[in-house]
């Protein structure tokens, strides 16, 4: 049986924001070093390319490193279902990751993973940015895969990470502190910190989702994005990732002024570009991800 990595006094995994651009001149065999007797990797665009990628990964969450547990899956059970919206056709897997307690998407400090052709998959504790750096909101696809991945920044592990906004990433939390926090309070610097064993099956599950042409969904507005009347399309992983509270999908495939997501009055902050000028378009290199 693979051994596991799990050190009760280890640093805490909290996440970056952005790599520094200092350690990216590094060469990457000069940061692969070893760390508790495993090496380093960093992220590669395609799940393949990293030497975490196991396509006899057995999948089913059976454990958990105490002291989580899973939240009520009945919590999520009456919650609007993504894979029935039309809009999202191309995607096999969704992930819905939400960050404050809302009507429509659900309990804060949680996840939930759909697939295709069997729903509800599973419904997790997590725990994304603290105040000042906060998680950003939105629709993403993922952009990078690094199962040992080590945060320069602030000097710790980041296992199982896969990348979805620069350096912002969904990975494992280790710390036993964090672990507690988990479903309570935000507490990385952005990423979205997930208990070890959920996180590995999630990056295989993301890395085994396909690869190939999808919609391009707007990040704002969560509705494809058209040229002319059609469909824009991207090379990319047939999983989708919702960082919520943000627009709301729609079932019907509609759309209404409802349904779009507002910013809190008072943040300063100018309407976003439009989705023609920031779609995800998927990194030709690691290096392009921070």
């Amino acid at each position: 049986m693979r051994m596991r990595l799990f050190v009760p006094g280890i640093l805490r995994a909290e996440a970056l924001v952005l790599l520094a651009w200092a350690g990216l001149a590094t060469p990457p065999e000069a940061r692969s070093e070893a760390w508790e007797g495993y090496g380093r990797s960093v992220p590669k665009p395609r799940y393949e390319q990293d030497e975490g990628a196991n396509f006899q990964y057995r999948f089913g969450v059976r454990e958990a490193f105490t002291p989580y547990h899973d939240p009520d899956r009945r919590e999520a059970e009456s919650l609007p279902d993504p894979l029935r919206d039309p809009s999202f056709s191309s995607y096999r897997l969704i992930v819905i990751v939400n960050k404050a307690d809302d009507a429509f998407w659900g309990r804060g400090q949680t996840l939930r993973v759909y697939r295709r052709g069997e729903g509800l998959l599973y419904y997790w504790l997590i725990s994304t940015g603290m105040p000042g750096f906060e998680t950003p909101s939105g629709y993403f696809t993922p952009q990078g895969f690094s199962y040992r991945h080590w945060s320069g920044p602030y000097d710790a592990p980041m296992l199982w990470s896969v990348f979805f906004n620069g350096g912002i990433s969904l990975h494992s939390s280790l710390d036993r502190d964090a672990l507690y926090k988990l479903g309570r309070a935000a507490d990385s610097h952005g990423c979205v910190h997930i208990e070890d064993h959920r996180a590995e099956e999630l990056y295989h599950l993301i890395g085994q989702s396909g690869y190939g042409l999808i919609d391009l969904i707007g990040r704002h507005t969560g509705r494809p994005v058209l040229v002319g009347k059609a469909r824009k399309k991207i090379r990319g992983y047939r999983t989708l990732i919702i960082v919520a509270p943000t627009a709301h999908f729609f079932p019907a495939g509609e759309i209404s002024e409802s349904s779009q997501f507002k910013e809190p009055s008072g943040t300063g902050q100018p309407p976003p570009e439009s989705d023609e000028r920031n779609g995800p378009e998927a990194p030709a290199n690691y290096l392009d991800l921070f």
